[in-house]
């Protein structure tokens, strides 16, 4: 098995943290606490007992926001077994989906 990791700034920029939001309500992790409205954390424990947690920022604007979606898909793929590039496909058909049913 090849493991793909996301590393472009451009597509890693461009995810939404309301995506990631959703996504990670929908795959059974729990928000731990937010700041404000500059980030929140999130934790999961596997059905193995293994636990993960990821800090999301909430502003695509700052700085380092690039480097922590490329770390949290990394957890992410760790915790779901899931490659980054199929959590990354779903991330982008969702926004695709949601884009295209939006009414103007």
């Amino acid at each position: 098995m090849m493991i793909v990791t996301v590393r472009d700034p451009k597509i890693l920029s461009n995810l939404d943290p309301q995506q990631l939001i959703t996504y990670l309500q929908k795959n059974g992790w729990n928000q731990e606490k937010q700041f404000g409205n500059s980030e929140s954390v999130w934790y999961k424990i596997t059905d193995s007992g293994e636990e993960f947690d990821i800090t999301l920022p909430l502003n695509p604007n700052i700085r380092s926001y690039a480097l922590r979606m490329s770390e949290i898909l990394e957890t992410l793929e760790k915790a779901s077994g899931y490659s980054q590039l199929n959590i990354l496909s779903y991330l982008i058909e969702r926004l695709i989906y949601e884009n295209s049913h939006k009414k103007f």
